[in-house]
């Protein structure tokens, strides 16, 4: 059976659980899954390694880069080719632009192998990208043979970069929605649950803002741990918010399924983030969801006024509305939450892997028919 190769930074749960899927209902392609790294120490990941089924590490060492919000990894990877040369696969999907990536584009040039290009990224989330950066993503563009965006604005991106629009598939990223879906047990409808690592870019302190003086009864649940803790703890005293904010720290799926039974409003007020999975999972719950523009997916997942709000986590009275508008009205919070399991449907494994599988056999006819 010809092979598909897949190239990504580390197994995290959701691509685990996608990869597993593909591997069980694709039935032309024996499917191998190449990681560059096993974890990245900012991720408390649980794995279900009984789904990590023809995965393949590579010898690597990280770089750490500081950024204004969080640490950027960029895993330095060798003996790609390597791999490659003894899986011979008859396609490569190679996701983002990294130094493991480019070796994986230079083998796939010189052995003539559809190589398909696969990002997360946006023209938002890459708008300070260095010259070098955007050299990068030219170069596997013009070598790809098609294109997978995870998102709409993903698939905007790689066509700003220089990629035909022809040949460009989107594959929401998602998760396993099975596993997120709960039915409410001791739901609060003001019960507002966030879920998120604790740093600058999960703009924590900007729904803290937006909730300073709220004039109708709210909690506010906290899921995720990180450097910010204290410093946003401090906040919460000067806003007069403290007691009605609690922290959770880190939790695993189980406690996090608890957390969504209980919650009655979602918000996600990031200040930048790749596709939001926290909305996906939060609408398995059929919880209606506030959530910042800068959020990626969002507009993906999000029918304005139907199953939520997209709101500018920087203007604080905006914000302020949003969360009101459902706090003060739980019949519109209910019937929000509603529409939230409505729109799910798109986001399931047996969608997604459609756009993802068309890319590579577009990739794959278009090799083929080069060699004829």
């Amino acid at each position: 059976m010809k092979k598909l190769v897949i190239i990504t930074n580390i197994p995290s749960p959701y691509r685990v659980d996608f990869f597993y899927y593909l591997q069980e209902n694709i039935r032309d392609y024996e499917i191998h899954i190449l990681y560059a790294s096993r974890n990245e120490d900012n991720r408390a990941w649980e794995i279900d390694e009984s789904k990590m089924r023809n995965s393949h590490f590579l010898d690597s060492w990280t770089l750490k880069i500081p950024r204004r919000y969080d640490t950027k990894y960029i895993h330095i990877s060798k003996g790609v080719a390597a791999v490659l040369k003894k899986l011979q696969p008859a396609a490569v999907v190679g996701s983002e632009y990294n130094p493991t990536i480019l070796q994986a584009v230079k083998y796939c040039s010189r052995y003539h192998v559809p190589y398909v290009s696969w990002t997360d990224g946006t023209l938002y989330s890459e708008r300070n990208i260095s010259g070098l950066q955007k050299k990068l993503r030219h170069y596997v563009v013009k070598h790809a043979a098609s294109y997978i965006g995870s998102s709409t604005k993903s698939r905007e991106a790689q066509i700003a970069y220089g990629a035909d629009p022809a040949r460009c598939f989107v594959s929401f990223l998602t998760v396993d929605l099975e596993k997120y879906k709960v039915k409410p047990a001791g739901r609060k409808q003001n019960r507002l649950l966030c879920v998120g690592s604790l740093i600058e870019r999960k703009g924590v302190d900007l729904l803290f803002r937006a909730l300073e003086g709220m004039e109708v009864p709210f909690t506010l649940a906290l899921a995720g741990s990180g450097p910010e803790e204290e410093r946003l703890k401090r906040l919460a005293e000067e806003l007069h918010i403290s007691d009605k904010v609690e922290f959770l720290g880190y939790l695993q799926l189980e406690e996090l399924r608890e957390q969504y039974q209980k919650s009655g409003i979602f918000v996600l007020p990031t200040r930048e983030d790749c596709f939001a999975l926290v909305i996906l999972e939060a609408m398995c719950a059929g919880l209606p969801v506030v959530c910042s523009q800068y959020a990626d997916g969002s507009s993906d997942l999000i029918e304005e006024g139907v199953n939520g709000y997209i709101t500018d986590p920087y203007d604080t009275v905006q914000f302020h509305n949003y969360l009101k508008k459902l706090l003060e009205n739980p019949a519109r919070s209910e019937k929000m939450g509603r529409a939230s399991l409505q729109h799910l449907e798109r986001f399931r494994f047996k969608e997604v892997s459609k756009g993802f599988m068309e890319a590579v056999r577009l990739a794959e006819g278009s090799q083929t028919e080069k060699k004829g």
